[in-house]
């Protein structure tokens, strides 16, 4: 019996711990949000009203979406921001998040489609780039790919190159990670065992065409 027990136990905590976990997830995200302007309501009315606080946060982003829609809201946006730039810690948690969300929405944009790494602006120098296309682009009869080679630590801008196929390596890496190591300006690195061993530098070449 208390083997039988042990198993079902085993079995029940396997099964139901990614329930659980995310239950407790979601459930600690919303009573945060909720108690963010749930106090205020509860001071106001004098009662505290689950859920109210958390609604109430939605209703004042959705105003927010749309006052930054018009041209006084875009305008109150830009004086906010010239604000938060001046004040010390403000400016680095503001700068840090700004810097995020343009990554993400820079991301969603541009499709890149590999992570490659190439000697800019100069030889000896590397760079890690982006490719746009997998298939190259003929100029002057000689196909080239074109790369995008962003800047740190705003990957928003940058410059596009097109080089020679043999005039680049592409990496074992993902976009993502690619995106983190440029942003943090080295910082944040990709998977460590790929400077152990070199052969994990260079990924295949094989989808690429002339």
């Amino acid at each position: 019996m208390a083997k039988i027990l042990k198993k079902y136990f085993i079995t029940g905590l396997v099964v139901s711990a990614p329930i659980l976990v995310t239950i407790f997830v979601f459930g600690f995200v919303f009573v945060k949000l909720d108690n963010i302007l749930g106090g205020v309501f509860e001071y106001l009315i004098g009662v505290r009203i689950p859920g109210l606080g958390f609604l109430a946060l939605i209703v004042l982003i959705l105003g927010f979406g749309f006052l930054a829609s018009s041209y006084v809201g875009k305008k109150l946006v830009e004086f906010t921001e010239s604000v938060f730039a001046k004040l010390p810690i403000v400016k680095t948690v503001y700068t840090t998040v700004k810097q995020l969300q343009e990554l993400l929405r820079f991301r969603k944009t541009i499709d890149f489609r590999t992570a490659v790494l190439l000697e800019y602006p100069r030889k000896g120098i590397f760079a890690v780039g982006f490719l746009t296309d997998r298939e190259p682009i003929h100029l002057d009869s000689k196909p080239l790919y074109p790369i995008f080679v962003p800047t740190t630590p705003n990957p928003t801008s940058g410059v596009l190159v097109f080089v020679k196929k043999e005039d680049f390596s592409v990496l074992d890496i993902s976009i993502e990670e690619a995106l983190k190591l440029v942003v943090s300006a080295g910082i944040i690195r990709p998977y460590e065992k790929t400077y152990d061993n070199p052969k994990l530098i260079a990924g295949s070449d094989e989808n690429l065409r002339d």
